[in-house]
């Protein structure tokens, strides 16, 4: 595999670690649609840093064709992980196969960061009733 590929999932999974929730759908590639955002008055956010604990996201982007999932942790601990079959790839290039960041809300606003070599990434994503958005895309629950 290319180095070009490992380096793009790599900045992948930094981007959207620090999103740990913030998974972005578009799955074109597995047949999955992409939501987009509603339009008109938003829902007031029915997630909270007490019921995100404990819940999987899956963010995928254009820039690889599998989706990494983010799991929110207690104490606003997240972690990103690759697929199985990607993981020893992903170990061999950052030698961790499993991401740290962390995550938090404000109001209807789910922030995440990551440390990755140096470099720290913050992003921010809209609650939504019951629904999570990054740029207008909402990121799947997955458990």
């Amino acid at each position: 595999m290319n180095k070009k590929i490992l380096i793009g999932f790599a900045v992948f999974l930094v981007i959207f670690l620090v999103l740990p929730l913030v998974l972005s759908v578009a799955r074109g590639a597995n047949g999955s649609e992409t939501s987009a955002r509603p339009t008109g008055p938003a829902e007031p956010p029915k997630w909270n840093a007490e019921n995100l604990v404990g819940t999987a996201w899956s963010v995928k982007t254009p820039d690889i064709p599998v989706a990494v999932t983010i799991n929110l942790g207690p104490g606003g601990q997240a972690s990103a992980t690759a697929p199985a079959m990607l993981a020893p790839i992903v170990k061999a290039h950052l030698g961790t196969d499993t991401i740290m960041g962390t995550w938090r809300v404000e109001g209807a606003k789910l922030i995440a960061s990551v440390d990755l070599k140096g470099k720290t990434t913050t992003v921010a994503c809209d609650i939504l009733g019951d629904r999570i958005f990054y740029q207008d895309k909402e990121i799947k629950r997955v458990g």
